[in-house]
């Protein structure tokens, strides 16, 4: 009989079965305090205890955001694939989700945990597309989180830095993040999890969230593997990355825009507050994500991978073949003259290079080309192409959730990925037996993994060779 019933460090939580009786799902726990008023534009604070039981059998509600994803092309199409039902949103938005196989909490299983994509602007920890009954099936206690996204989560101010002891602003969104990751070091034995083999991974903004993890001090100690869907770019342009300059004077114009202070700003509720913002967003310009503040983020992520300042820990990197439709610009220098198509594919490479180059651990990629049935009336990939987000329904073993007719053969690569990704989890190692064999970026073995409905093999990583010779000459 899995955990039911466990104590935390805040009080007693009681999970639900979930489809499966022999996996338990807690829903809704908080590891924080709620976002609204005084702790509005606030690092996290930490969550109040309880008395008694409480039961966890309802997702939270998440951080205010329009149906999503924020910002982002093609809107129309992800509310479609993933957000067609509207969720309640609000400041009391710091909950997590865990799903648990465990029968003791000596059980000490592989934790991976999850950073849900969305542009850092939208998203959330139950997405319809999100369960953890697949994975926990093969062993490992799954972690989902919702995080302070768009104005909530990144608006920086002067003012806001001056309150600061380290005169800082913003990053709140990635501030509760790694909050999130501390709460799993503390409590996750008691959902028979262990705190010494945690394996975080994100797709897209996630992904982008996980390469950010790597290369802050902040989150040392914190997990121990880490997997990146969609969420290179960071490493080969500033994407969704700024000065705290640009992000204070940003904030300064929406302030001046809507003729309020920043405490007018936190005493607004949620709704008019977002309304607010996103109608400055229209006259000043694009929010600014996270900054480089030289506390949280000293550098941008693609100079801590080339200065060799990233985590060594075991990676998994890859991208689906519709990510090269995503509208990526390359910001670095020594990426001059290389003509690739995009941002995402190439920093995969860049990663599995800069580890082999170095003698760290190596790094597995891969690539995920499976043909998508059925289309769609937005055609922003062209009909069956793979399209940014598609592999998120086979590593959680949710297909039949999606409104696509997938047959036996998707189901099949849905039920290798789940191996690759929980074998990594427990060894740091995607292999296993029956899969095919997936061999690490080397010096002598420069490939990825192909995956497609039909077929998983290695194959060659382009632009490697011109990566090797540039990034070598990248020293301190």
């Amino acid at each position: 009989m899995p955990i039911r019933q466990t104590k935390i460090s805040t009080g007693v939580v009681q999970g639900v079965a979930c489809g499966n009786p022999r996996i338990t799902v807690f829903k809704g726990i908080p590891y924080g305090d709620t976002t609204g008023g005084a702790n509005r534009f606030c690092p996290p604070k930490p969550p109040k205890p309880w008395d008694g039981v409480r039961v966890c059998d309802t997702f939270s509600e998440i951080c205010m955001q329009r149906s999503g994803p924020f910002g982002l092309p093609f809107a129309d199409f992800f509310r479609k694939e993933f957000y067609p039902f509207e969720q309640k949103a609000g400041d009391d938005c710091l909950k997590l989700n865990v799903w648990t196989p465990a029968e003791t909490t000596e059980d000490k299983l592989p934790v991976m945990f999850w950073i849900h994509g969305g542009g850092l602007g939208s998203g959330y920890g139950h997405e319809m597309e999100f369960d953890g009954e697949a994975l926990c099936k093969e062993g490992v206690v799954l972690v989902t989180i919702n995080y302070r996204v768009n104005y909530f989560g990144f608006f920086a101010h002067p003012d806001l830095s001056a309150e600061s002891p380290d005169g800082v602003s913003g990053n709140y969104g990635m501030l509760d993040q790694i909050a999130a990751l501390e709460w799993v070091q503390e409590n996750i034995k008691a959902f028979g999890g262990d705190p010494d083999n945690v394996t975080i991974f994100g797709q897209s903004a996630g992904g982008g969230s996980v390469v950010s993890h790597l290369s802050t001090e902040r989150t040392d100690g914190l997990f121990h593997k880490a997997i990146i869907q969609s969420g290179s770019f960071g490493v080969m342009s500033y994407a969704m990355t700024t000065t705290l300059k640009d992000a204070q004077d940003w904030g300064v114009k929406v302030c001046d825009y809507l003729g309020k202070t920043v405490e007018d700003l936190r005493q607004m509720p949620v709704e008019a507050f977002y309304d607010a913002v996103a109608e400055a967003e229209q006259v000043v310009g694009p929010f600014p994500r996270q900054c480089i503040d030289n506390v949280l983020y000293k550098e941008a992520p693609g100079m801590a991978l080339l200065k060799g300042h990233m985590k060594n820990v075991p990676i998994i990197t890859g991208a689906v073949k519709g990510d090269t439709g995503l509208p990526m610009s390359a910001s670095l220098d020594w990426l001059e003259g290389i003509p690739v198509e995009n941002m995402v594919i190439l920093g995969d490479a860049a990663i599995g290079c800069k580890q082999a180059q170095e003698g760290r651990i190596p790094a597995y990629v891969y690539f995920m080309d499976a043909y998508i049935p059925d289309g769609d009336e937005y055609h922003f990939v062209p009909d069956g192409e793979a399209y940014h987000s598609a592999e998120l329904w086979y590593v959680f073993g949710t297909l039949n959730r999606c409104w696509r007719h997938f047959d036996g053969r998707h189901y099949d690569l849905s039920y290798a990925m789940i191996k690759y990704w929980t074998n990594f989890a427990k060894t740091g190692n995607p292999n296993g037996d029956g899969l095919p064999v997936w061999d690490p970026v080397t010096k002598e073995s420069e490939t990825r993994l192909y995956m497609s409905e039909n077929d998983i093999r290695p194959e060659k990583i382009d632009y490697m060779d011109i990566l090797e010779e540039r990034m070598f000459k990248m020293k301190e």
